[in-house]
């Protein structure tokens, strides 16, 4: 039999054995007022009024010509249809696939009885993140210069913002955030989690080190410039500064001068690609190349503008892309040997760049938001604030951004 036919059967079974099993339960009229779906990054969130006493499912199916709409009795025969048992609102699903549309349906029962009628279903389009930008929790007044991700001694997954005065914030969803200790009294420009530790660095040298959060641990850098920025790839740590500093770590602990750095300019962002390469970018469109993170070559990046970050693009093949002053954007396909200016007809400071699976997106100065599928055509966002914005974050189906005056927006 067909692995489809199988599936479909199977799930038929499934919804007959659960509703044979009730025990004296009965159906319940469909949601008050239907149901509302709010798309997101290969997601959708649903949202209906729950009765007490109702246990409520939802289903969804992806929309063809055959199945406009899903209902909760044809559900079990559309290709990639899926119902979730007694949830509650809001429920968001997950793993859906961009630019695809779906249709939803709840319907509900008491007492683990048969469904009742499914409310009139609702058609979304999921779409990646960074279209609208809604504002997140309060996170004092200090400035928030950096944000990463990565995982505390409690095993839980964090978002981690830092900035001015060591100022530290911790959320596990990145809308709701809490203060947790200082990292200490320097700025703190750039942090990553890595090395099983969460590594940040700054202002006069400074890098501090935590595995929960709670306290901070200060490594010995050997460097009094200030640290704009840090990456790694998983093995080695390597953080840039001005003057061309750049120091490299196995432990996040002990710190190491690179060996071969061929300038003295500012350096301001570092990344590095999956396939070898470590790209760091700086004043004066600098941009220097390496494969082992310690000896560095300089190359021709098609600007004179300051490079404020860099990243990674990978979809078929690795692409770098660096933003700057004056909207300067730069991208190479060739792990940093050339590189190609792009006109964006965008005149503010970019600061910084993260790339997701189907598009990049920068922010800089004065609020200023952009995005792009390619790295070369560019669309500017409303981002909802004047403020000047340091560090975008893109992971688990959004992004995060952090600010002057302690500003966090986010879009999903």
């Amino acid at each position: 039999m067909h692995f489809s036919l199988i599936r479909q059967a199977f799930a038929a079974f499934f919804v007959a054995l659960v509703v044979s099993a009730c025990g004296g339960g009965s159906s319940a009229p469909a949601p008050t007022g239907g149901i509302n779906v709010v798309p997101g990054d290969s997601k959708a969130t649903v949202t209906w009024t729950m009765e007490p006493g109702v246990q409520y499912w939802v289903f969804y199916a992806p929309v063809s010509t055959k199945f406009p709409n899903v209902t909760t009795t044809d559900w079990v025969n559309i290709p990639g249809a899926q119902a979730f048992i007694n949830v509650k609102s809001p429920y968001s699903v997950t793993g859906l696939v961009n630019g695809f549309q779906y249709s939803f349906t709840v319907n509900g029962r008491t007492g683990d009885g048969p469904g009742g009628p499914g409310a009139p279903s609702v058609t979304t389009l999921p779409r990646p993140a960074g279209t609208t930008w809604g504002k997140g929790g309060d996170m004092g007044t200090n400035s928030l210069r950096t944000v990463t991700y990565g995982i505390g001694s409690d095993n839980l997954g964090y978002y981690l913002a830092q900035g001015d005065g060591g100022t530290t914030y911790k959320s596990t969803t990145g809308l709701t955030w809490t203060p947790v200790p200082a990292a200490g009294p320097a700025q703190i420009n750039s942090n990553i989690y890595t090395l099983t530790r969460f590594v940040g660095v700054g202002n006069g040298g400074s890098i501090v080190t935590s595995t929960d959060l709670a306290t901070w641990t200060n490594a010995v850098s050997n460097t009094t410039e200030n640290l704009n920025s840090v990456t790694s790839n998983g093995a080695l740590a390597v953080a840039v500064g001005n003057n061309g500093v750049i120091r490299t770590s196995t432990d996040g602990a002990t710190w190491t001068a690179a060996t071969t750095v061929p300038t003295t300019k500012n350096l301001y962002g570092v990344t590095y690609s999956g396939n070898g390469f470590w790209i760091a970018v700086g004043a004066g469109g600098t941009v220097l190349t390496s494969t082992d993170g310690t000896t560095w070559a300089e190359k021709a990046s098609g600007t004179t503008s300051d490079l404020r970050a860099v990243t990674v693009q990978v979809i078929s093949s690795y692409t770098f892309v660096a933003v700057g002053n004056n909207g300067a954007v730069v991208s190479s396909a060739d792990n940093g040997t050339t590189w190609t200016a792009q006109t964006t007809g965008i005149t503010g400071n970019f600061l910084a760049v993260s790339p997701s699976t189907s598009q990049l997106v920068a922010v800089g100065a004065g609020g200023l938001i952009a995005s792009s599928a390619d790295g070369v055509t560019w669309t500017q966002r409303t981002s909802g604030t004047t403020a000047d914005l340091f560090s975008v974050l893109a992971g688990l189906s959004q992004y995060v951004v952090v600010g002057a005056g302690g500003v966090n927006i986010n879009s999903q």
